[in-house]
């Protein structure tokens, strides 16, 4: 008879890619934003920059108001769905960190449970890169364009900000003749003037940041003579996050980071950066003067009612962190067969179009 060796089951691990969302924290969501519509309106009313006129004597009459003017936006968000369905076969086969007689020893109600819960894991942070990967867009080009599972772009929508707001320099940031600062400032000073806002922020690329920092001239400021310019001092705020300090940009102090965050490509399935290495976006605080960058939920109706024999596994509806799921569980009786799906209409607005920009630093 052989010999039949211990065998010690060890601990299982999971390699969880962790997402926390940055770009998504500059745009915001009320309860307001999320409804049961097909399609989003807004109106929009510009401010005036004109001077009151001054009149000849107290008994004059003065200048008119003109009428005020504003424009209407509609938009239809994209529809984001993801499923995953459980049939016998999987409810026998030996569950993940367990060994076969632990798996043996649990029912199958608990394990179909726990293949719910781990599938809908793995939905919502997918869920959160989409809005996050539709914001990357926005803030880099002021446009998005969306993919279906097989790389087929079925989605695009252009919010047709001014040209001015992505502009590239004229030498490139890793040429030392380049002058960063004045790049940026004068990219600060069109956002301000057009929208009327107080740029805060600037979130590096990380070939920007590099040769950002390698400039001579950029460098003469982090003398210790000179430390009312700013400091640098990167700490890791979350994974992919770096805050990299406070610093003096012309006449402007910026909190200044480096984003890292990445996502698999729909199109080319290629690890992409959130933030491409060599731009810098400029962005003013989300509660900052005339900032309105938000994101809003159209929920996706149910019509039939829930099934009662699931109706303690998943609910109908779920607002996580600000995210309106609609959720169906069905049976597909003649084959035995579970199924969930989870869907959801989120759509990135930047409303105020004028309040951020992006520079591209590389030629």
């Amino acid at each position: 008879m052989a010999i039949v060796y211990r065998t010690a089951f060890l601990e299982a691990w999971i390699q969880e890619n962790l997402f926390f969302p940055f770009l998504s924290t500059f745009f915001r969501t009320l309860p307001r934003d999320i409804v049961d519509a097909e399609k989003l309106q807004i109106e929009i009313k510009r401010g005036s920059r004109r001077v009151a006129p001054v009149i000849s004597s107290v008994t004059q009459r003065g200048g008119r108001i003109r009428k005020d003017k504003y424009t209407g936006k509609e938009f239809t968000p994209p529809v984001v769905a993801l499923s995953a369905d459980f049939a016998p076969g999987d409810l026998i086969e030996k569950a993940f960190g367990q060994n076969e007689y632990q798996t043996a020893a649990t029912s199958y109600a608990t394990q179909l449970m726990n293949l719910i819960l781990d599938k809908v894991s793995e939905i919502d942070p997918q869920m959160i890169r989409a809005i996050e990967y539709q914001i990357a867009q926005i803030l880099q080009s002021g446009q998005m364009k969306l993919y279906d599972e097989n790389g087929k772009a079925v989605y695009e929508l252009n919010f047709y900000p001014k040209a001015t707001h992505f502009p590239t320099v004229s030498i490139s940031w890793s040429d030392e003749d380049s002058t960063p600062d004045v790049d940026l400032e004068n990219l600060i000073d069109v956002i301000e003037s057009d929208g009327e806002t107080t740029i805060e922020n600037a979130i590096f690329g990380k070939t920007a940041r590099i040769n950002y920092l390698n400039n001579s001239k950029v460098n003469d400021k982090f003398d210790l003579s000179r430390m009312a310019s700013g400091t640098y001092q990167p700490t890791m705020r979350n994974p992919g996050v770096k805050f990299l300090g406070n610093l003096l940009v012309g006449s402007t102090y910026l909190d200044c980071w480096q984003y890292d965050g990445t996502y698999i490509h729909p199109d080319t399935g290629v690890l992409t950066k959130f933030v491409a290495d060599d731009k810098v976006i400029l962005l003013p605080s989300n509660v900052g003067p005339n900032v309105d960058l938000r994101i809003a939920h159209c929920r996706v109706p149910i019509v039939l009612p829930p099934d009662l024999r699931f109706s303690g596994m998943v609910p109908s509806y779920a607002n996580l962190g600000n995210r309106a799921y609609s959720l169906r569980v069905w049976g597909d009786d003649e084959a035995d067969a579970l199924n969930i799906e989870v869907k959801d209409r989120p759509l990135a607005i930047p409303v105020s179009i004028d309040a951020f920009g992006c520079l591209d630093t590389e030629i």
